[in-house]
C-alpha cells in the first residue's frame, strides 16, 4: 500500500493499488501547488492515516469548486478533490509527498492544460495531451 506525508510528517496517507490516471497538469492551480505528477486513485481506495487536515476550496479555471487538502503545520498540499464531474469518485495525490519516490519514476501518462506548458518544458513522448481537461490534442 503506497503512503505519503506531508513535509512535517504530521499528516500521512495511503491508498490500495493502481493510480486510475498518471497525469501532470500545467494549469494556473497545479502550477502554483507543485506542478509535479497528479496521482488520480479512488476516493475507496484512499485515506488519511494520521494527522487533521486543512481545506481550502475554490472554483477552478472551469467553473468547478475544487479543494486543496494541506498541512497546516507545514503548508504541504497532499492532494485535491472535486473539479470535473468525471472525477468526483477520485482525488488527486500530488505525487511529491509519496514515501517511494521511485513511484514517480514512470513519466505522466497524460498532461493536461498542454497550452499553458511553459515554452522549456517539453513534451511528454508517449503521453495523451489534452487543451484543457476535456479535448484530446494528441494521443
Amino acid at each position: 500500500m503506497p503512503t505519503g506525508s506531508c513535509l512535517c510528517a504530521e499528516i500521512t496517507i495511503a491508498y490500495e493499488g493502481d493510480p486510475v490516471h498518471r497525469a501532470i497538469c500545467y494549469c494556473h492551480d497545479d502550477r502554483k501547488i507543485s506542478n509535479t505528477q497528479i496521482y488520480q486513485v479512488l476516493k475507496t481506495s484512499f485515506k488519511v492515516t494520521k494527522g487533521q487536515l486543512k481545506t481550502y476550496t475554490k472554483v477552478s479555471d472551469r467553473g468547478n469548486e475544487i479543494s486543496n487538502h494541506f498541512c497546516g503545520t507545514c503548508g504541504t498540499t497532499l492532494y485535491r478533490s472535486g473539479g470535473a464531474e468525471s472525477t468526483s469518485d477520485k482525488i488527486g495525490i500530488c505525487a511529491g509527498v509519496l514515501d517511494d519516490q521511485s513511484l514517480i519514476d514512470n513519466p505522466p501518462a497524460i498532461e493536461v492544460y498542454v497550452e499553458k506548458r511553459p515554452p522549456w518544458v517539453k513534451q511528454v513522448e508517449g503521453a495523451i495531451q489534452l487543451n484543457g481537461q476535456y479535448e484530446i490534442v494528441s494521443s
